[in-house]
C-alpha cells in the first residue's frame, strides 16, 4: 500500500518520491533535512516558504519549550503573548485591527467574507492562489462568477479594468501579490485602477509578506485596504493573521476557536516576527539567495542547458525550455540531494550560510554535469514562460497581448 492510499482524507502537498509517495524526514536542522535512509538533504521547499529562519531555530526552540511548559500562558485565556503578537503585526503590516487564524487558507476565506459582508456587494475580483479551498473553484465558463460569487481576472489589467466598469456590484479586489512575473510597472497600472474603481482591496501576502523585507511587500505598490499574512510570521508554525479597517472587518468580531489562545504558536510568531522586524533574515535570504542564483546561472549555461532562472534571491523558479529538460533537473537535484519545490518557488532560509552555500552549489555542478545529454540551442519559449507563472501564481505573466491571446492562453492554461 502506498502512503496516498493511507488512511488520510487529503493528499497533503509535500516531497515525494519517483512513485509518487512522499518523501519520510526523520530530522531537521537549519538548512539541511534526514530522510528515513539517513540521506541528507539541503532545503530549498521549507515548507513551501514558511521556515524563513530555518529548521530548529534555537531562538524559536527555546521560546516553544518554555511557552509549552505553560512558563507563558495557557490555552484556556488572554495571555501577554496575545497582546505582543498582534501589537508587532500592526506595527509592520499597518492596520486598525488584527485578527488570527490558523491558515493562510482560513484567514483570506475570513477576510473577503468580512469585507463582502461589509460592504454588502455580491462579487469578489480575484487573482492568485488563496489556498485549498472550494470557495476558490473555477466556473465551468472562465470571466464568470463560480458559485461562491468569485470571478477570476487571472492577473491581466484589461480584464480587470473591464469587470470594474461593473463596480456598483465589486464588493472587493483580492490578489495574491508575486515578484518573478510581475513588474513593477504592473502594479502601477493595478494601483492607478484600483483607486479610480474606489473598491476595497485585500492583498494575500501569505505567501510573500515578511520574507521580502521587515512588512508587506506591496507596501509602496498597492494600497490595501486589508491584508493577509501567514508564511514567514512563525517560522512554520500554524499561524495566521488578517488585519487593515476596523470598518471593513467588523464581521471577524465574533470568530474564535478553541487553540486561539495557544501558547507554544504565539511564543514562535513573537519570536519570529521579532527578528523579521529588524530586516536582518530577510537580508541574509537574499544574499544566500542571489549568490546561489549566480552560480546556477553559470553552471546552466556552462552545461548549455536552456534555463532560466526568474525572480530573485527572496523567491526564484527554475524555467525549462522542455519539459523533459525539467523532469530530468528535478531527477538529478534529488539524485544529489537539493530539495527544491517541483515546479514552483524555490525559497532558501537564514540558516543558508557559507557552509551551505558552498555545498549547494557544489551539487548543483553535479546537477548540471548530469544533465549534459540535453544540452542543447533550444530556447525557452513564451509558452515555457506562461507555464511557469501559471504553476505559481494561477494566472498570466505579465506581457504585452491582445484581448483575444489572452483569452486563449487561459483557455490553453486551464485545459493543461
Amino acid at each position: 500500500m502506498t502512503r496516498n492510499s493511507s488512511t488520510l482524507a487529503e493528499r497533503p502537498t509535500c516531497p515525494k518520491d519517483a512513485e509518487g509517495n512522499p518523501r519520510i524526514f526523520t530530522a531537521a536542522r537549519g538548512a539541511r533535512l534526514t530522510d528515513s535512509a539517513g540521506k541528507e538533504w539541503i532545503d530549498f521547499d521549507n515548507a513551501r516558504g514558511s521556515v524563513v529562519l530555518g529548521h530548529g531555530d534555537p531562538e524559536i526552540a527555546e521560546a516553544v519549550a518554555r511557552a509549552a511548559t505553560g512558563a507563558a500562558g495557557t490555552t484556556t485565556g488572554w495571555s501577554p503573548l496575545l497582546d505582543t503578537v498582534t501589537g508587532r503585526l500592526l506595527a509592520l503590516c499597518g492596520g486598525e485591527v488584527v485578527g488570527l487564524f490558523r491558515t493562510g487558507t482560513s484567514a483570506v476565506r475570513a477576510a473577503v467574507l468580512a469585507v463582502r459582508e461589509s460592504v454588502g456587494r455580491p462579487l469578489v475580483l480575484s487573482s492568485g492562489y488563496h489556498g485549498y479551498d472550494p470557495m476558490w473553484y473555477p466556473p465551468r465558463t472562465p470571466l464568470e462568477p463560480n458559485a461562491d460569487g468569485i470571478v477570476d481576472f487571472f492577473y491581466d489589467l484589461d480584464l480587470l479594468a473591464g469587470l470594474l466598469r461593473d463596480r456598483d456590484r465589486v464588493a472587493a479586489v483580492v490578489l495574491s501579490p508575486d515578484h518573478m512575473h510581475l513588474t513593477p510597472s504592473w502594479y502601477a497600472r493595478a494601483r492607478a485602477l484600483l483607486a479610480d474603481a474606489d473598491v476595497p482591496v485585500i492583498v494575500d501576502e501569505v505567501k510573500v509578506g515578511l520574507r521580502y523585507g521587515p512588512g508587506l511587500s506591496t507596501a509602496d505598490l498597492l494600497d490595501a485596504d486589508v491584508w493577509v499574512v501567514a508564511k514567514g510570521m512563525a517560522n512554520g508554525y500554524p499561524t495566521a493573521a488578517v488585519g487593515g479597517s476596523r470598518t471593513l472587518l467588523k464581521p471577524l468580531r465574533e470568530v474564535s476557536f478553541t487553540s486561539f489562545f495557544e501558547p507554544t504558536v504565539l511564543a514562535a510568531a513573537d519570536r519570529t516576527l521579532a527578528r523579521v522586524a529588524t530586516g536582518a533574515p530577510q537580508r541574509t535570504v537574499r544574499e544566500a539567495g542571489e549568490r546561489f542564483l549566480a552560480h546556477a546561472r553559470k553552471a546552466l549555461a556552462g552545461a548549455g542547458l536552456p534555463v532560466e532562472l526568474a525572480g530573485d534571491g527572496s523567491f526564484f523558479q527554475f524555467v525549462a525550455a522542455t519539459r523533459e529538460l525539467e523532469k530530468a533537473l528535478w531527477r538529478a537535484a534529488e539524485d544529489e540531494g537539493l530539495l527544491f519545490y517541483r515546479g514552483d518557488n524555490q525559497a532558501v532560509s537564514e540558516a543558508f550560510g557559507p557552509d551551505v552555500l558552498d555545498d549547494a552549489e557544489a551539487r548543483f555542478t553535479r546537477v548540471c554535469d548530469r544533465l549534459a545529454p540535453y544540452a542543447s540551442d533550444v530556447r525557452v519559449s513564451e509558452e515555457a514562460r506562461y507555464q511557469a507563472a501559471w504553476n505559481v501564481i494561477d494566472g498570466l505573466r505579465d506581457a504585452e497581448r491582445d484581448d483575444r491571446t489572452t483569452r486563449e492562453w487561459i483557455s490553453r492554461l486551464l485545459d493543461d
